[in-house]
C-alpha cells in the first residue's frame, strides 16, 4: 500500500497539475518526518514514505534466478 502525501493547507499535489495521459512522470516527493538517524541507516533511506518492501528475487552472477 503507498499513501501518498498531499499538503492540504498548501494545495499542493504530488502529480503536476497538466499531467498528460500515457506519459511517464515522477510525483513530486512532499516534505514528511524524517526517520531518526539510527533507524535511517537501519532502513536505508531517512524517508518514510521511501521505505518500501523489496518483492523481487535474487539473481546470481550468471543472471539466473
Amino acid at each position: 500500500m503507498t499513501n501518498h502525501i498531499i499538503n492540504q493547507s498548501a494545495n499542493i499535489s504530488p502529480f503536476p497539475a497538466e499531467t498528460p495521459v500515457g506519459m511517464c512522470y515522477v510525483p513530486f516527493q512532499q516534505w514528511e518526518t524524517p526517520y531518526a538517524e539510527n533507524v535511517a541507516l537501519e532502513r536505508g533511506t531517512m524517508f518514510p514514505s521511501l521505505d518500501l518492501p523489496f518483492c523481487g528475487r535474487e539473481v546470481n552472477s550468471n543472471g539466473r534466478e
